[in-house]
C-alpha cells in the first residue's frame, strides 16, 4: 500500500467510526489505509484520556508539518570529511582504525 497522509475528512471519519465502536482494522479497510497507519494516528493524537478528536488531531498534524524533524547529521559533513570517508572506503579501512 502506498504511503499517503491522512486528511482532515479522514480524521473525522475515524472519530465517527471509533465513537460507534468500529475496530481499527475495519476503519483502515473503509478508508483504504494500512491498519498500522490508523493505529498510529489514534495513538499519537488521542488526548490524555484516550479520546480521539479529529479537529485536535488535524491541528497537531499541521503543527508537526510546520516544524519538521531535526536536520540530518549527514548534511553537516564537510567536503573534507566526505573526501576522507571516500578515501577510506576506497582503501577498505574502517574510520575507527585511523585514530
Amino acid at each position: 500500500m502506498a504511503y499517503k497522509h491522512l486528511g482532515e475528512n479522514e480524521r473525522f471519519v475515524i472519530e465517527l467510526m471509533l465513537s460507534k465502536g468500529t475496530s481499527k482494522s475495519e476503519i483502515a479497510k473503509f478508508l483504504g489505509y494500512c491498519r498500522q497507519t490508523i493505529k498510529r494516528e489514534i495513538d499519537r493524537n488521542s488526548d490524555k484520556d484516550g479520546v480521539y478528536r479529529a479537529q485536535r488531531a488535524h491541528d497537531i498534524s499541521v503543527v508537526r508539518r510546520e516544524y519538521p524533524k531535526q536536520e540530518s547529521k549527514l548534511s553537516k559533513l564537510t567536503d573534507e570529511n566526505m573526501k576522507l570517508i571516500a578515501d577510506m572506503l576506497r582503501e577498505r579501512s574502517s574510520p575507527r582504525s585511523n585514530k
